[in-house]
């Protein structure tokens, strides 16, 4: 299955409303308890769901940093050792056991 980024969507319900969101409008996604947050330029949809299932969901397009946050790879402006910063001004946070693949991952991003 090749997608590409413009083509998938994310089905979200909230209460007896469903909406399909455009991966690539959202910038973030944060795991606030059992709810994610996804984190667009002009909104935050928060819903029910484990960041984890949308990890695989979203792979390759979007890439965990902290058990807290996906981030889409397209947003990132630049990142350091502890941060991600974003081309809306957020930062996440980054884990250190997570550091080295995420350095891995966006060398690959950049030369494709």
């Amino acid at each position: 299955m090749d997608h590409k980024l413009d083509e998938i969507k994310i089905t979200v319900k909230q209460g007896s409303k469903i909406r399909l969101v455009d991966i690539q409008d959202i910038i973030y996604i944060e795991s606030i308890g059992r709810k994610a947050a996804l984190h667009l330029s002009d909104e935050i949809i928060e819903y029910y769901a484990k960041i984890s299932e949308l990890e695989v969901q979203l792979y390759p397009f979007f890439f965990r940093t902290h058990r807290a946050y996906l981030v889409n790879l397209h947003y990132i402006e630049k990142y350091d050792r502890r941060e991600v910063y974003l081309q809306n001004t957020d930062t996440v946070l980054i884990s250190k056991y997570r550091l080295n693949r995420f350095q891995k991952v966006m060398e690959n991003y950049k030369n494709s």
